[in-house]
Order: C-alpha cells, then sequence, then structure tokens
C-alpha cells in the first residue's frame, strides 16, 4: 500500500501513517480471508485539509476519507492530532477483490451541492457495501459509529431505536431504500445486520452472499439471494438478528 501526502507533514508522520494503514490492512485481510497481495497496488492519497481532498477526490464528496475502487485508491484527509486509524475505506477496496465489479450509473451529491453522474464499478449493493465496513470497525477494531455527533457501538444504536429500525430488507437492500432512512438509524441497522450474519454464519457464507447482491438487481431479487444462500426466508433471518440484540 502505497501513501502519498499533499501538504505540511514531517518524515516521522508519514511513517507512522504508513504503518498504522499497513497494519490495518493486515487486519481486515485476516478476518476476511482475503489474499492481502490483492491490494499491493492500492494507494492512499492523503491532503492535510479537506478542501485538497474533496477536489482531488473524482466523486468530489463530503467525506473525509472515500475510497475509489476503479484506481484502487482511498482519498483522505488527516492531520497528525487526530486518530490515525480509518479501517472503514481500506474495508471497502478489501471487499472490491472478491469478484468481478459490474456497472451501474447513479447520480452522486458532491460537496458543494452540486449532482453528478458516475458509472461506479460495485461488487455488492450499497447497504452491504456500508454494512460490511462498519461491521469490521466494531468485530476487529472495537469501533463505535459516528452519527449526528454522538459515538456508540452499533448493537446500541439498534436497541436505543428499536421502534425506528427497517421491518423488513426489501424495503433497504438497494440504495432506493437504503437512502430513504435517517442514517443514523439505516447506517447501524446495515453494520449490525453484518455483524450477526459474519458472526452467525461465518466469514465464508457472508462473502458468498455479498457479491450476488446488485444494485441493478430488484430488491425481491436480491432478497432471495440472500434467502437461498443462507436457507433461511427473510422473516427468519430478521428474527435472528432481532433476538440476537435482544429486541
Amino acid at each position: 500500500m502505497v501513501c502519498n501526502f499533499y501538504g505540511i507533514y514531517i518524515p516521522e508522520d508519514k511513517k507512522r501513517f504508513q504503518v498504522a494503514q499497513e497494519n490495518d490492512l493486515v487486519k481486515i485481510c485476516d478476518y476476511l480471508k482475503t489474499d492481502v497481495s490483492k491490494l499491493k497496488q492500492a494507494k492512499i492519497e492523503v491532503f492535510d485539509s479537506r478542501e485538497g481532498k474533496q477536489s482531488a477526490d473524482p466523486h468530489h464528496s463530503i467525506s473525509r476519507a472515500s475510497a475509489r475502487f476503479g484506481e484502487t485508491t482511498i482519498y483522505r484527509y488527516w492531520v497528525p492530532g487526530d486518530d490515525i486509524h480509518f479501517p472503514h475505506e481500506t474495508t471497502h477496496l478489501v471487499a472490491h477483490t472478491w469478484t468481478k465489479p459490474y456497472s451501474w450509473e447513479v447520480e452522486l451529491d458532491t460537496w458543494d451541492n452540486k449532482k453528478i453522474k458516475k458509472t461506479l464499478e460495485l461488487v455488492s449493493t450499497s447497504f452491504m457495501q456500508e454494512g460490511l465496513a462498519i461491521a469490521v470497525d466494531d468485530i476487529v477494531f472495537g469501533r463505535k459509529l459516528l452519527e449526528e455527533g454522538e459515538l456508540k457501538f452499533i448493537d446500541d444504536w439498534c436497541r436505543e431505536q428499536k421502534e425506528q429500525m427497517p421491518k423488513s430488507l426489501l424495503g433497504v437492500i438497494n440504495l432506493a431504500g437504503f437512502g430513504s432512512f435517517p442514517n443514523k438509524v439505516v447506517v447501524p441497522f446495515s453494520a449490525s445486520f453484518s455483524k450477526y450474519l459474519l458472526q452467525t454464519f461465518g466469514v465464508d457464507k457472508y462473502k458468498e452472499m455479498y457479491v450476488a447482491l446488485r444494485e441493478i438487481n430488484t430488491p425481491e431479487e436480491n432478497v432471495k439471494s440472500i434467502e437461498r444462500i443462507y436457507q433461511q426466508q427473510e422473516n427468519e433471518l430478521f428474527g435472528g438478528w432481532s433476538r440476537s440484540l435482544g429486541l
């Protein structure tokens, strides 16, 4: 993994950052049973201003860090003193190696409130993509989820908002449904549900399911894929997740 720095960084901080990213990558690959050598060409473009990151990022996203699959690159705003770790985006790159991607055209929001159309290369749906990355944050790194200025573990987010949680996968499995819920509800749900699948049925089964889903499929087709792979009906999986949290 190569790190390129744009801004004022001393050599010691560059080295510290590089080592942290490489260590995080190894931990993620170990847990997700992925050959770390598949990411040897991965890059992290590191900027000392958010504006620098936003301008360089091909999608001009407002976020502090963004993974771009076509170039196997993470664009990240980081200054010494901030948390050096951010495994979320690295998990996205790792999962993208699991199968041949499909193309999907979508309209994206940008940092300056514009809309741009992009053809993305994906290997799953946005629901599973975010769910996996945040589940790995929780399982492997013990990191809490920040939503609306509050830091909580994903399962606690779900327990505290149990009345607002989605009542089925059909309504969230594709981007249209995923984006119809408030972030602080649907994001922890996606992560907690992925965590349940990973810890209950194992990583191999999860990977098989993950790459079977497509934004270009209907929600019904995607849920059928989940049911086929786990050999359970949607309501059974949903019930298992709910019971695992004591809901």
